[in-house]
């Protein structure tokens, strides 16, 4: 059992030493009567590099909706991403809360990036269009 502790342990303690994590965030606009206003901290997360192609992470929009997602870089800061938005409460199909996007990484300075991405929903709607939204996503490598 000991042994068994031991190489958790260090098995833990390496990942942690060689990981790459980026701390996330979309700005969003929130519009009250005449006024636009916008705000860093609505959709905050964590981002974990797996490898140097694939990233997984976890962001929180709003108090109890939460967003599990994966991110590939395709080529030279391209990347692509899925997106599960996960609510509690909700008996809607996995296909509904899935969105799939494209994004771009600038390097601004140093480990800060910012991201413009474009995320389209995976099913259509009872129209049968996906209207897509274009983002604009910061991101902090540490």
């Amino acid at each position: 059992m000991t042994k068994l502790f031991l190489t958790m342990t260090l098995a833990f303690s390496t990942m942690l030493a060689s990981a790459q994590y980026s701390i996330l965030t979309t700005i969003t606009s929130v519009e009250e009567e005449n006024e636009t206003t916008y705000n860093v901290s609505d959709k905050l997360g964590v981002g974990y590099q797996l490898n140097e192609k694939l990233m997984v992470g976890i962001t929180m929009d709003g108090e109890d909706k939460y967003e599990l997602l994966g991110r590939y870089a395709l080529m030279n800061g391209v990347w692509g991403t899925c997106v599960y938005n996960y609510e509690a409460d909700s008996e809607t199909e996995l296909m509904d809360n899935i969105e799939l996007g494209l994004g771009y990484s600038f390097k601004v300075w140093n480990n800060l990036y910012v991201e413009p991405n474009y995320t389209v929903p995976a099913k259509a709607d009872e129209a049968g269009e996906r209207e897509g939204t274009l983002n604009l996503s910061v991101s902090y490598k540490l």
